[in-house]
């Protein structure tokens, strides 16, 4: 027998606690807050919007002294011109003279590489947008944190700027560096600090005082109402759209029906999730797509005229 659903607007209104018990009545299904980890999406965002947590990972991923970073800005959306593919940034920090771009891969990509130089692109579009000369281009970093390693050939990060082939002590020096970071290859990582914050994301296990403080702030997010609030709405908006697809599919009587009020449903609601700033990555494991299809909803919903 199907659980009938609450309306979203309901539920908002639940305490946490009734918030809780509508989720195991329902029986969404989503990662438990207690073990989420600094590679989740969700909590990685929370953290890193605490200026103290995003100062802390560059200094300890790039091995530099960072300035005062005036603020992470997170789940920004480049999307210059209406019918051109945007982009949903997970980390977008500056330090006054350097901007940094930190991203969490948290599953492997055939298209990462691409991304990475498209990310780059948009990003140098967006500065000289805003009335930029070329000279004002900034110190630049892409950087992409890794669960499985992109290249395969176990080292814990792989740095990537533009060097002339006929004699590579030439660098172009065009202020950019792009960076994955494979977590899993943390043993072999010199770098001390680098290497507990690596080994951090990748298990669990905090080594180093910085990484046992995040260990500390991830239980105090983690506990805070807001947050549980935020991350049960967020999977219940996820099981809504499930919800409503079968609902449109029954309807229509036929197994076509079926897969096409799924559709449909998952089509809306991904928007919706968008425009509340769920992560591009969550919403493609959730729904079943590539996020590269997530992206194209979300352009074309975009481009389509209002109803209002």
């Amino acid at each position: 027998m199907e659980v009938k659903l609450r309306s979203l607007s309901e539920l908002e209104k639940l305490e946490t606690s009734e918030l809780e018990r509508e989720c195991r009545r329902l029986r969404v299904r989503f990662k438990p807050v207690e073990e989420l980890t600094f590679a989740d999406d969700f909590l990685f965002g929370a953290l890193m919007y605490r200026r103290e947590v995003c100062r802390g990972v560059i200094e300890r991923l790039l091995g530099i002294r960072a300035g005062r970073i005036t603020y992470p800005e997170l789940q920004k959306v480049i999307n210059p011109f209406y019918d051109s593919k945007g982009i949903r940034l997970d980390v977008l920090a500056r330090d006054g003279k350097t901007l940094y771009n930190i991203e969490m891969q948290t599953a492997a990509h055939a298209s990462l590489l691409l991304r990475m130089r498209y990310y780059q692109g948009l990003l140098d579009m967006d500065l000289l947008m805003k009335g930029q000369d070329y000279g004002d281009l900034c110190q630049g970093y892409v950087i992409f944190i890794c669960r499985a390693d992109p290249f395969d050939r176990n080292l814990p990060a792989y740095t990537f700027e533009n060097v002339c082939l006929e004699d590579s002590s030439l660098k172009l020096g065009d202020k950019s560096q792009k960076i994955f970071y494979n977590v899993s290859a943390w043993e072999s990582d010199c770098d001390g600090e680098r290497r507990s914050l690596l080994r951090y994301i990748d298990s669990g296990d905090a080594t180093s005082a910085f990484t046992r403080r995040l260990e500390e702030l991830s239980k105090e997010v983690k506990g805070s109402n807001k947050f549980r609030r935020q991350y049960m709405m967020q999977n219940i908006y996820i099981n809504d759209a499930i919800y409503h697809g079968r609902e449109m599919g029954r309807a229509e009587g036929i197994a076509t029906g079926i897969s096409l009020g799924v559709e449909q449903a998952t089509r809306s609601n991904i928007l919706s999730f968008y425009k509340n700033n769920v992560p591009v990555s969550l919403i493609a494991t959730s729904v079943g797509k590539s996020e590269a299809e997530v992206q194209e909803i979300i352009r074309q919903g975009q481009t389509e005229p209002s109803s209002c």
